[in-house]
């Protein structure tokens, strides 16, 4: 039987359909449902150039995090425009009463003036150019009926629920949310992540989250997500040429004298001097 990523690989071929299942209560840890980072996520261009400034990424998450919170309270399906004017469906799977998960099936148009229009709105209050969306929106998926969106987000459900109930879980010690978490810092160590906005995203209290992360992790999510990027940093200052601002930048660090402090704690040398000592080392 094929996994459940063969499934949406195969739906989302050919088409600009973006699939994407947010994991509510462990669902997708198993090998059979077991999914890409760019399939838990919003990963199309459109997305990443809306989120492209600090108030376009805000406006990004507060939307996303009322849809989740919609779908999870209500309970019921629902389709509509996103805060910059994509036409997306959010569709809760349900087990045993609970809202296990959620698909959302997006990336589309189904009127282009209506996302045009919302495109306008949205770049004057957050800085995003508009042109580039406009530019981008071109290659979004058209549909003339949202009733095509509910389709393939029920053959998602039924066969992820399916898979879910002959598919060993995984064997690990590390809780599911705890990779998911590991996950997101290891994907987006570049963007300006906190916990409370993960724990946001999930639905669940950002102090368990906390707790649960130490405890499997033996470090706390501060801790981790600074070790990536330090890690990206050294990577970058041994094999590019980039400035030591735009390294700090490219790791997500937007205070440099903050990044040279932390550099300084791990290493004891600055990282103008870590690239030095790294340059002899490589002759």
């Amino acid at each position: 039987m094929q996994n459940l990523q063969t499934l949406i690989s195969q739906i989302e071929k050919g088409r600009e359909i973006h699939i994407s299942i947010l994991d509510l209560n462990g669902i997708l840890d198993t090998p059979l449902t077991k999914i890409s980072f760019k399939n838990v996520i919003h990963s199309k261009a459109f997305c990443d150039m809306a989120k492209s400034t600090p108030k376009g990424y805000g406006r990004c998450i507060e939307c996303k995090n009322k849809a989740n919170k919609k779908a999870k309270t209500e309970k019921a399906p629902f389709c509509g425009h996103c805060s910059y004017g994509l036409y997306e469906l959010a569709y809760p799977v349900i087990q045993s009463g609970n809202v296990v998960a959620i698909i959302y099936v997006g990336n589309a148009v189904i009127d282009e003036q209506i996302s045009k229009s919302i495109i306008e709105r949205a770049s004057k209050k957050t800085g995003v150019d508009k042109n580039l969306l406009f530019s981008e929106l071109n290659n979004a998926e058209k549909i003339e009926s949202e009733k095509e969106l509910y389709e393939i987000a029920e053959i998602v459900s039924d066969y992820m629920k399916m898979l879910c109930d002959i598919a060993p879980k995984n064997k690990n010690n590390i809780h599911w949310l705890v990779s998911l978490i590991k996950e997101h810092i290891d994907e987006n160590y570049s963007e300006d992540l906190s916990l409370k906005e993960i724990a946001n995203t999930y639905q669940k209290n950002e102090k368990y989250l906390g707790r649960l992360f130490k405890e499997q992790m033996g470090i706390s999510f501060s801790s981790y997500y600074n070790s990536v990027r330090l890690k990206k940093a050294e990577g970058l200052l041994q094999n590019s040429s980039l400035k030591v601002l735009d390294i700090a930048l490219e790791c997500g660090f937007n205070n440099v004298s903050y990044f040279n402090r932390l550099f300084y704690k791990k290493h004891s040398i600055s990282p103008k001097e870590y690239r030095k000592a790294n340059d002899r080392i490589i002759k």
